[in-house]
């Protein structure tokens, strides 16, 4: 935590307009900086961008048993997946950093505001709404990987981070929540030069997702509902169009997005497309959806592929309108920006996309659909937002919640995955009717319907680890599409990737070593 520190610099990256584009805070500036209210508004701005970076977004998925990365990037990606990976793993390093870097943003401004001359009380108080619900987040995140932490709420001196210990993982919860509840009082919206921003729903939301993790299942009903069925967060609801649609540039800050990290073309871009597509199209596919993925979406019956009526000589047929919303496969067609189509071709040997055929494929036989972005820049660099939290999730937490609180029935049912699948285009009534079970049963469906839904959006080990599933999906061979090289091995399905995960451990990341090394207080976490 020595390196925990605001450096001065020329933010590279900035929110929806120009006033966000703003310089970050140097502590050394303090008696100089905060004598005006534009001074706390940067400030504010600086915390923004810690709040969630692009690769990070796009990496945390191979993670899980949702997608593998052939590349192991600097942060190791590969062998935290396959469980490869000690307390010195630079991924855990990075992350604790990241965090904490941010962490810090939010403290100084927090520390600080008090001071700004001229700064109105409503103004001020939303600040300050702002940084708390930001903070949360990233304590949340570091909650989910280490357990306990360091709670630190205000600056801290370099001696004092080197001897601070790590606070109970319940403490910190209830920390988390307090500044979720602070921050309730955000506007549910904001004009065009604020779209970004925290809002109520995004807080609500957000202290739902922690208390999802936390198995609190009255508290994450309650504000679901309030959410939903009384509206305290505003007019929120599900995109009225298409799956696909939602995630293009032209429909970012819809009435969905509960909150989003925000990108402009040229201005702000990222450059997650090159990571996800095919390399007829300029990509590495960096990122594969595994079959394991692929085997999780629905036929439009509303069964399964372990019914009678899925054929698994052409396995893509009559599936979940997701699935191709989310993966690239074999024969599907991308627009180009001159808007005609490319024939995508992954089976074996099928040319230049095929699985395998060159160290730029995909390794599965799959790449990202999701996230594609037709009017990105060289058909790489893309001014889509990353979607962090999204009305679909609320649906879907209000859902899991009802049903582990025996409370889920027909109106529940209506009201979340009927509507999420009538979204997606189901039609047929098997699929959208309300089956009538409860139980595991139900809990196996909300299970299913939550990884179609959110598919490559980060969620899935955080589902994996609350679930307590992660030992069972994360041990074994991941897999790719069906290439019957070795017909009798996985009946012909290629292995990727043998994933290794010790229950006793890997539940919780190891406190990083090089934190640590400065600071012996620091305990570390079961079996590493």
């Amino acid at each position: 935590m020595k390196k925990y520190i605001v450096l001065l610099i020329t933010m590279t990256i900035f929110w929806s307009c120009e006033s966000l584009d703003t310089p970050l805070v140097d502590k050394e500036s303090d008696l100089s900086f905060w004598d005006k209210p534009e001074d706390a508004l940067n400030a504010l701005n600086s915390c923004y961008p810690d709040l969630y970076g692009s690769e990070q977004f796009i990496f945390s998925e191979s993670l899980s048993d949702n997608a593998y990365t052939k590349s192991n990037n600097g942060s190791l990606v590969r062998d935290v997946a396959n469980g490869s990976y000690s307390t010195s793993a630079s991924l855990m390093r990075d992350v604790w950093n990241a965090r904490y870097a941010g962490i810090k943003r939010c403290n100084i401004l927090l520390d600080n505001i008090g001071k700004v001359p001229g700064l109105s009380a409503e103004l001020k108080n939303r600040y300050i709404a702002e940084a708390k619900a930001i903070r949360a987040f990233h304590y949340f995140i570091l909650i989910n990987n280490f357990g306990d932490v360091p709670l630190v709420t205000k600056e801290i001196s370099i001696s004092e981070a080197s001897t601070i210990a790590r606070t109970p993982k319940a403490q910190v919860v209830q920390f988390i929540l307090d500044e979720l509840d602070f921050a309730k009082t955000l506007p549910s919206s904001y004009s065009d030069p604020d779209k970004g921003r925290f809002t109520k729903g995004g807080a609500m939301a957000l202290k739902a997702r922690v208390l999802l993790c936390e198995g609190r299942w009255q508290e994450v009903a309650a504000i679901c509902d309030a959410i939903i069925n009384k509206k305290e967060a505003g007019n929120l609801d599900l995109f009225n169009g298409t799956y696909s649609d939602l995630f293009k540039p032209a429909n970012k800050d819809n009435i969905e997005v509960l909150l989003n990290v925000e990108f402009m073309p040229v201005n702000r871009e990222h450059g997650n497309q090159y990571f996800l597509i095919p390399p007829s199209l300029g990509g590495y596919a960096a990122i594969s959806p595994s079959q394991e993925l692929v085997d999780n979406y629905l036929l439009l019956n509303g069964k399964t592929i372990t019914d009678p009526s899925y054929n698994e000589a052409d396995p893509y047929a009559n599936r979940d309108p997701r699935l191709d919303a989310t993966i690239i496969r074999h024969g599907s067609q991308l627009e180009n920006p001159n808007g005609g189509f490319t024939t995508i071709n992954t089976f074996l040997g099928t040319g230049d996309d095929a699985i395998n055929a060159s160290s730029n494929c995909t390794p599965t036989g799959y790449y990202v659909s999701k996230f594609y972005d037709k009017t990105a820049r060289n058909l790489i660099n893309s001014g889509s937002n990353l979607i962090l939290i999204r009305y679909a999730e609320v649906l879907l937490m209000y859902a899991e919640a009802k049903s582990e609180l025996n409370a889920f029935g027909q109106n529940e049912w209506d009201q979340t995955i009927r509507k999420l699948r009538t979204r997606a285009g189901f039609t047929n009534i098997n699929a959208l009717d309300y089956p009538g079970v409860s139980g595991t049963q139900m809990q196996e469906i909300i299970r299913r319907e939550r990884r179609s839904e959110l598919a490559m959006e980060g969620l899935r080990l955080m589902d994996l680890r609350r679930w307590k599933t992660a030992e069972t999906a994360l041990n074994g061979w991941l897999h790719g599409i069906k290439t019957n090289e070795a017909p009798s091995v996985d009946n012909g399905y290629i292995r990727v990737d043998n994933r290794v995960f010790d229950k006793t451990k890997h539940y919780l990341w190891p406190v990083p070593q090089s934190e640590r090394d400065l600071n012996t207080n620091l305990t570390q976490n079961p079996n590493w």
